[in-house]
């Protein structure tokens, strides 16, 4: 057996760029490009362990690499590439295109020691440091990419629909119009126990037992609302406080069909008991986000409402078939069952039908907004969005974050909703 110290990562990448498993040293000069770090081992003990840092440093005895793309993960369940130490680039004379992503990389300075690069896609901005070095790289005509940011939907010049396609949204929010309450986050206000909040030490009573996965662990705050204080309406109470907790793993909480149930609670307090303290709820040993590096909600911040108005949008599982109706019935041709809107419109309609329905923020009621997909069936049980939080931050502080840049969603029966029965939720979220 070879004596080169080498994450099972790296193996695999290796074993993928030669068509075969590593036999000497000589075979790692051969190696020009690593771009399959999937893990090959059995998925339920990867998904089981926690994720560890490996060591990678024999990329740096590569001296032919030019290409490493760390990639994106495989599955939710599989951890992001964790490396003990980035020192190994600085041999990688040769490389030019670098991808790190889906991994811990963190100081900028390690880039400038190759003077091949050419492209080099980066994690997210608040995970970097050094990022002064980034002007150096552009400056040598290195394209450096990073993830979006966050962009509110009415920001920018809006898209110019033509007469069909107008009328045809103008249906649309005719047919689907609903009520909801949009959040809006106040960073700079602090707020108490008893208020509308993401994040920070719950309201709790002694009294009930708190919420825990199956495992009892306890579970963290991702949101609590006063609805007296928001002032909503039915079909959601008019009273009371409704909470939402998760559990501090990769998922968040979610299983996604394939994880240990229980990793989130929806709890609706009927009455607020107004004696409770925060020592009280401290001495319940609640824990909160403080301490959690990769948890959503990055601090406490303070929730207004406003209520509004919204309309099904493309990222509902119902609104293809909605939009060949009205397509139909607009234009007089009859679309493919399969067609959606970005099949019937003309780029520029397409972009304005998106903008005029978006869906995107954070809201109690209204219609749901994915990065990818709705993970409902079109006629599923859950036809009610009962709580949306998407991904927020400034341009100096992450507030809410989802992955990378994602969006949470918790559906619930609208019977179930109306009988305040909050036992049965479903609760997912995806990004980017």
């Amino acid at each position: 057996m070879l004596d080169i110290p080498m994450d099972e990562r790296l193996a695999q990448a290796v074993a993928s760029a030669l068509k075969r498993p590593l036999e000497s040293r000589y075979d790692l000069g051969k190696v020009k490009a690593l771009d399959d770090f999937s893990y090959c081992g059995d998925p339920y003990y990867e998904q089981a362990r926690e994720p560890e840092e490996g060591d990678f440093s024999a990329i740096g005895r590569m001296e032919n690499l030019h290409t490493l793309l760390f990639g994106t993960p495989r599955s939710s369940s599989i951890p992001i590439v964790l490396v003990k130490d980035f020192g190994f680039l600085g041999k990688c004379k040769k490389l030019k295109k670098l991808d790190l992503r889906w991994t811990n990389f963190s100081d900028c300075r390690f880039l400038l020691e190759l003077p091949a690069l050419r492209y080099v896609r980066l994690p997210p901005w608040g995970q970097l440091v050094n990022t002064d070095a980034l002007e150096e790289l552009a400056g040598r005509g290195v394209t450096v990419e990073l993830p979006p940011v966050y962009v509110p939907p009415t920001v920018g010049a809006p898209a110019q629909g033509s007469g069909p396609v107008r009328a045809i949204v103008e249906d649309i929010k005719r047919r689907t119009a609903l009520t909801c309450w949009k959040l809006r986050l106040q960073p700079d206000a602090r707020p108490g126990l008893f208020d509308s909040k993401f994040g920070g030490l719950p309201y709790w009573p002694a009294s009930m037992p708190y919420p825990t996965d199956e495992a009892g662990t306890k579970l963290i705050l991702l949101a609590q609302l006063n609805l007296e204080q928001l002032r909503t309406e039915a079909p959601l109470p008019e009273s009371g406080m409704l909470q939402f907790f998760a559990r501090a793993d990769d998922a968040f909480g979610a299983d996604w069909g394939d994880g240990p149930a229980g990793g989130f609670r929806v709890v609706w307090h009927e009455h607020i008991d107004g004696s409770v303290t925060p020592e009280q709820v401290d001495a319940l040993d609640v824990p909160t986000h403080a301490g959690e590096d990769c948890w959503p909600v990055r601090r406490e911040a303070a929730v207004t409402a406003e209520k509004s108005t919204v309309w099904m949008g493309p990222d509902d599982v119902r609104f293809d078939r909605l939009f060949r109706e009205v397509f139909q019935e607009t234009t007089g041709q009859r679309p493919d069952p399969e067609q959606d809107f970005q099949d019937l419109l003309e780029e520029e309609d397409a972009r304005y039908l998106q903008d005029a329905l978006s869906s995107s923020g954070h809201c109690l009621l209204g219609y749901p907004y994915f990065m990818q997909f709705d993970p409902r069936e079109e006629d599923g049980p859950y036809d009610t969005l009962l709580f949306q939080m998407d991904s927020e931050w400034t341009d100096t502080e992450d507030l809410i974050l989802w992955g990378d840049a994602g969006v949470a969603n918790f559906f619930i029966r609208r019977e179930a909703l109306e009988k305040r029965n909050f036992s049965d939720v479903l609760y997912t979220w995806d990004c980017g």
